[in-house]
């Protein structure tokens, strides 16, 4: 399709790079990019690394205006009609499309018995979050932090960067262990402590929020915060794809290219999830966003179609860059290993690299993304 009106639901990194890439790949018809938030599209992955402060701005307004694409703050979807291809907005607006993209995203999932406030109690997903998180710290003497995955570790350090004492609760044994090796948490864990993290894995933990402040309890142990934050992980937001009934599964499920079983329709990003033969996979990451962005915009143009690449992802926390490529899924055996000072790991199955992990590596860890095969996407869990 080089003609045609293409509608684009989320202007994050997935559907900002979708709109952008329709231009480079040939559409001459209208582009919309549709943005719940108030603030031009921003960066995500900076929010947890240093909390508050200015965005980063994914595109400046005036490129997208060069490139004649139509960019509305502000505006939320509330309906699909997939019959007559028209998208209802939240003010009651209709819109025809001709090609649909859902970027939606996700929202922080949150404790039913802890629901933030804004005050003591917090999630970090947005602008707005980090922000108000970035206030409370600048009060705070010491802080919560409940989940032990990438983003409540670099939330741990960004608090203790900003001088809070920080406890972190994980439920399970260790540190990030459903996205990492047994390796991998341990260097973690040593990591934080020596930044004076305290760090509880492996138990649950009894939280309750008063005016006074956040009180948590596990294993006969009482202890009072400041303020908490609840880092528990992303619910993707597929409930327009789900009203309209297409197929979903912890997000909107789509072949490797976004298309859902409605032809009209693709979804990118952290709501889709892909089809990899008998399995799907989710990838929350700043890189597959956008190439899942440019991919889509190959299909919906008819361009040939760029091949996918291995997964990427990197989290700085302190001093240290912690680069992935691939997927180290727990179930991987660890093929050679580097220590200090700036370690490196790699993983396989059935005598393949499937990942490696660098801190503080960061060529090696260019190299090994560009040498690893793209059946690390196909490694089960």
């Amino acid at each position: 399709m080089r003609d045609g009106r293409v509608i684009i639901v989320g202007a994050g990194q997935a559907g900002v790079n979708c709109a952008l890439a329709l231009r480079e790949y040939g559409l001459a018809g209208d582009v919309t990019l549709l943005s719940d938030e108030p603030h031009e599209p921003y960066d995500r992955p900076p929010l947890s690394k240093e909390l508050g402060g200015a965005p980063s701005p994914i595109v400046k307004r005036e490129e997208l205006t060069e490139k004649s694409i139509v960019l509305r703050l502000g505006t939320a979807a509330s309906a699909i009609d997939r019959a007559s291809k028209t998208l209802t907005l939240n003010d009651g607006t209709t819109l025809p499309y001709d090609t649909l993209v859902l970027a939606t995203g996700g929202g922080a999932r949150v404790l039913p018995s802890l629901p933030p406030d804004g005050r003591r109690v917090f999630v970090l997903r947005t602008l707005d979050d980090a922000r108000a998180i970035d206030r409370a710290s600048q009060v705070a003497r010491n802080a919560l932090v409940l989940g032990g995955g990438w983003l409540g570790l670099e939330t741990a350090a960004a608090l203790r960067g900003r001088g809070c004492e920080v406890t972190l609760l994980e439920a399970a044994e260790r540190l990030c262990a459903r996205s990492v090796p047994a390796e991998i948490s341990a260097y973690l864990h040593d990591l934080h402590n020596s930044h004076g993290v305290r760090i509880i894995t492996g138990t649950a933990a009894s939280i309750t929020a008063s005016p006074d402040g956040i009180t948590a309890q596990w294993n006969g142990t009482s202890a009072m915060f400041d303020m908490a934050v609840v880092a528990i992980g992303l619910t993707p937001d597929d409930a327009l794809a789900r009203r309209a009934g297409l197929a979903c599964q912890d997000g909107v499920l789509t072949d490797d290219l976004g298309r859902t079983d409605d032809p009209a329709i693709f979804a990118i990003g952290d709501v889709a999830r892909i089809r990899i033969g008998n399995d799907t996979q989710r990838l929350e990451s700043w890189k597959h966003a956008i190439a899942q962005g440019h991919r889509a915009a190959q299909a919906i143009c008819g361009a040939p179609v760029s091949a996918p690449e291995a997964p990427w992802f990197w989290s700085e926390q302190y001093d240290k860059l912690i680069q992935v490529a691939g997927l180290p899924r727990p179930s991987l055996t660890l093929l050679a290993a580097e220590t200090e000072p700036h370690p490196l790991w790699r993983y396989s199955t059935g005598g393949e690299t499937r990942a490696v992990i660098g801190v503080n590596r960061a060529r090696d860890l260019r190299q090994a993304h560009r040498t690893l095969s793209t059946s690390s996407l196909k490694v089960s869990a």
